[in-house]
């Protein structure tokens, strides 16, 4: 992995980045500056929102919690209204997975906030954390090392050498879940910490095997219940930027002396962090028991920070994506020449019409070089129906990088590059593309599929397209098709196919 610090070398001065954590608890707003190749911050703004907080018995968002969210959104907004779209990243975490109603919500979100949001797994969560953990340490780190995250829906754990992260783990426990689950109304007792920290450790129990084998040197912590509890053991224990076993005990003797959570104002904690400290201290208290750790780093970058630097990365071409496009087509036993062949004619049919069927949509391009890349990852589980089980490869793998979004989308390409396609094709897929987007870079692809069917070199073969609204007009060389009859026969078929989903192709020579 290329590390953020050789990234920042070779940026532009003049460039603003700006990133966006909507998490369970709290939503965060960072803006930096890139000044003596280093991310220089210029705003930050934080709100407690306590997102999580409005999920009802059954994962719905309660219209306050929308509410809460929407308001927050629109002031952000107005901030960034001057901030580049491609400079700017919106991630939405645990509770954007979690929320049955999160595609209602989402448009009017994305509306208040100006720019779209990306609901990210809880894996591509964690490779952003332990990103944003490493660069604040030498850009020579070479250590093992263990990062945790406690947010307020999620716990991420990630086991890492240097800048690589080797384990990646996202566990639905979080302050936010297990203050709401175990202390109601904000009542503290010993019997409820204690409930709280098995809920904790049967969570942690999961993984924790894995993580011990593998071992670390040293570990930090990131996040608000880190950080507060930080603070406070700073107070008790007159440790700076650590949390050791003996400080933690302390604190767990304080805080069960209060029996309600607005007392722990007392202890130094904020006030907006009081409501949620004893479910995150019980997660903090159950990781010092599970994983055996002596001591936590407490560190002052978080998710947002990881997100800035990676879009950096995306912006100096140097895109975690195309790694992972690459690791897939490695990992399924992918044709890589005939990949790159249909990937080369995908591209060059894009590059015809981008004016007319893709302007504003700047993603398209890279969207489409990938699903040629990958479109015959199903073949290693079976040919039959291969491009059902790309699809399903591709949405439910862990993918690092990508959105879930992201990976909806090429999954939809796969799935609809081959046989019947129609104008229904693409309504089952939540891509934060149109479907009129999503079925022109479908018609690409499958026509470049189509052109390379006999899987070898095309000498010759140039092919002209124009497009018009849902008319394609495909002119091959003089002679070009009489020399392919094979090719000539599968457009023929081709062009019934894109008849069912409105499309008229028109072939000449």
């Amino acid at each position: 992995m290329t590390s953020v610090a050789n990234r920042i070398e070779k940026a532009d001065d003049t460039e603003f980045i700006a990133a966006v954590d909507l998490g369970s608890n709290s939503f965060h707003l960072v803006i930096a500056k890139l000044e003596s190749n280093r991310l220089l911050v210029v705003d930050r703004i934080k709100e407690i929102v306590r997102f999580g907080g409005g999920l009802d018995a059954n994962s719905y968002l309660t219209p306050q919690a929308q509410n809460r969210a929407l308001n927050c959104l629109k002031r952000f907004g107005e901030r960034l209204r001057n901030v580049p779209a491609t400079n700017l990243r919106a991630v939405g975490t645990n509770t954007f997975r979690k929320a049955k109603n999160i595609q209602q919500f989402l448009p009017e979100a994305e509306k208040s906030l100006g720019h779209t949001i990306e609901v990210i797994t809880g894996r591509e969560e964690a490779r952003l954390i332990y990103e944003s953990v490493c660069y604040g340490l030498s850009s020579d780190n070479a250590e093992n090392q263990l990062v945790i995250d406690i947010g307020g829906g999620s716990t991420e754990i990630i086991a890492g050498i240097g800048h690589s992260p080797h384990l990646v783990e996202s566990l639905y426990i979080g302050c936010v879940s297990l203050s709401k689950a175990y202390f109601p109304n904000g009542r503290i007792s010993q019997e409820r910490m204690i409930r709280a920290e098995q809920a904790a450790q049967l969570e942690i129990r999961a993984v924790h095997k894995q993580y011990l084998d593998h071992g670390w040197e040293k570990t930090l912590g990131c996040s608000g219940t880190i950080r507060a509890i930080g603070t406070a053991t700073e107070i008790f224990n007159g440790e700076s930027g650590v949390i050791s076993s003996d400080g933690l005990k302390k604190i767990r003797k304080e805080i069960l002396k209060r029996k309600h959570t607005s007392d722990l104002v007392e202890l130094g904690f904020d006030v907006d962090r009081c409501e949620v400290l004893p479910g995150g201290f019980a997660v903090v208290s159950a990781l010092f028991e599970l994983l055996e750790i002596e001591s936590i780093e407490v560190s002052d970058l978080a998710l947002r920070e990881g997100v800035m630097y990676d879009l950096l990365g995306r912006l100096r071409n140097e895109d975690a994506r195309e790694s992972t496009i690459q690791s897939l087509t490695k990992q399924w036993s992918v044709d890589r020449s005939h990949a790159q062949r249909v990937q080369a004619t995908a591209l060059n049919l894009f590059d015809q019409v981008e004016n007319n069927w893709f302007e504003g949509f700047p993603e398209t391009r890279n969207l489409l070089s990938w699903a040629a890349l990958v479109h015959e990852i199903g073949l290693t589980i079976a040919h039959a129906k291969f491009h059902e089980h790309g699809a399903y490869l591709l949405e439910n793998s862990d993918m690092a990088g990508f959105s879930r979004p992201e990976q909806t989308a090429l999954g939809a390409l796969v799935r609809w590059h081959r046989r019947k396609f129609s104008v229904s094709a693409f309504r089952a897929y939540n891509s934060q593309l149109p479907k009129r987007i999503m079925c022109r870079l479908c018609v690409l692809l499958r026509l470049a599929v189509l052109l390379h069917r006999p899987r070898t070199d095309r000498p010759g073969l140039s092919v002209e397209i124009r497009v018009k609204k849902k008319s394609i007009h495909i002119t091959f060389p003089p002679g070009w098709l009489n020399q392919h009859p094979l090719t000539r026969a599968d457009l023929i078929q081709e062009k019934l196919c894109l008849q069912q989903a409105g499309f008229r192709l028109f072939v000449s020579t």
